[in-house]
């Protein structure tokens, strides 16, 4: 039987190496642990966050930081511009019917920038320039900031469930000032949210938890 102290140790190494490995993608500036009080604020930070919403669109609801917050383990990282942005991470909904998203494709956003019933703001199109004009307090339209996979950490014994969220900029603020560096590299953060497998965890070598460290230049690809 595996004591409560060992199991501990080895949940803290794979800990330890899931920030390595994160640490090893192009653009990753720095990987740091949260602890209880950093989620408990960083909680408040998105609730508010999610009550304002966007006042021009209507509601927010952001999956990916839900699905990170309630995981075992949270971790943040910021980026700099090498690191591959991840694409199509907002979705706009009003009646059940998808009506704006994101995009960074320049052609896209200029064709439909071009077009009477759409409607650009930012890298964000509206299909339907009715549904978002039709759209108030009574009937809002929904802002879904989605999650993003995490496919560098999904595949090792004792983590599942790895997920990226997209952190509103009261969150991007308060880690900024945790991390206290150079921040005029620092163009984004992210949280990433995994579960630890106890039974795997608890009888986990050693030597299995050590993730290669040779993969500095690995893009981060973020498919939806």
């Amino acid at each position: 039987m595996i004591s409560p102290l060992t199991k501990t140790s080895q949940q803290m190494k794979i800990i330890e190496s899931a920030k390595d490995q994160l640490g090893c993608i192009k653009g990753v500036c720095e990987v740091i642990s949260l602890e209880a009080i950093d989620i408990v604020n960083i909680k408040k930070l998105e609730r508010l966050d999610e009550q304002i919403g966007c006042k021009m669109i209507g509601r927010k609801y952001n999956v990916g930081i839900r699905k990170v917050l309630s995981s075992d383990v949270v971790l943040s990282f910021v980026v700099n511009k090498e690191y591959d942005w991840p694409l199509n991470t907002i979705k706009i909904y009003h009646k059940g019917k998808m009506i704006g998203e994101d995009s960074q494709d320049q052609n896209v956003i200029k064709q439909f920038s071009e077009r009477n019933d759409s409607f650009v703001m930012g890298n964000i199109i509206f299909y339907d320039r009715e549904s978002l004009k039709n759209s108030d307090t009574d009937d809002p339209a929904c802002m879904i900031v989605t999650e993003q996979p995490c496919p560098q950490l999904s595949p090792f014994r004792g983590i599942s469930d790895a997920v990226i969220g997209i952190p509103s900029s009261y969150t991007h603020d308060y880690l900024q000032l945790k991390i206290y560096a150079d921040q005029k590299h620092m163009l984004g953060s992210f949280l990433v949210g995994f579960n630890i497998d106890q039974k795997a965890s608890g009888s986990l070598p050693i030597e299995d938890i050590h993730f290669s460290r040779n993969q500095k230049g690995m893009s981060c690809q973020l498919p939806l």
